[in-house]
């Protein structure tokens, strides 16, 4: 993060909810300090995919991120159920399913990769991350809104598109 955010990117940022659902303490905290450090105060943490489904099922965050591979929930099979949740089921309101889901992972297998977007992640994000790359992808999920795709056996952005893989 070089550069300071301008004004109206820092009330955006100051503004935001966070989940984060990260099994690893240390990682945990370090994705905690960055997002503040973003200016990003409201950050509630999950230990794995169900504790952050749970708390996604109560709540309203602008944003999740979350580790790929935990127990007992994945961080896919927990992307792939905010997807198909609905605000409404009356009304088949989406909105908050719609949330900008950012993976970090430790792997960059094209397969795993490929398994992440499938499930609905947004962005995918490989570990370690730097300040300035989580910075940068943290903006652009939540400043580039996602095209949601539904069909009769997925919901999610396209799986059809290339889902980059972020590195250091």
């Amino acid at each position: 993060m070089s550069a300071r955010p301008d004004i109206e990117t820092s009330a955006l940022l100051a503004g935001l909810k966070v989940l984060v659902v990260e099994d690893s303490t240390t990682m945990r905290d370090l994705v905690v300090a960055l997002l503040n450090s973003m200016g990003i105060a409201d950050v509630t943490c999950a230990e794995d995919g169900d504790a952050g489904l749970e708390y996604f099922a109560h709540a309203t965050p602008d944003l999740v991120i979350t580790d790929g591979m935990m127990s007992p929930m994945t961080g896919y099979a927990m992307t792939s159920a905010i997807r198909a949740l609905s605000d409404d089921t009356a009304t088949g309101d989406y909105k908050r399913s719609d949330v900008p889901v950012l993976m970090l992972s430790g792997h960059s297998e094209p397969d795993i990769v490929r398994w992440a977007r499938d499930e609905g992640v947004t962005d995918y994000i490989v570990k370690p991350v730097s300040p300035a790359l989580f910075y940068e992808r943290v903006l652009a999920a939540i400043s580039n809104p996602t095209h949601i795709v539904e069909t009769a056996t997925f919901r999610g952005p396209s799986p059809r598109r290339t889902l980059p893989v972020h590195e250091v």
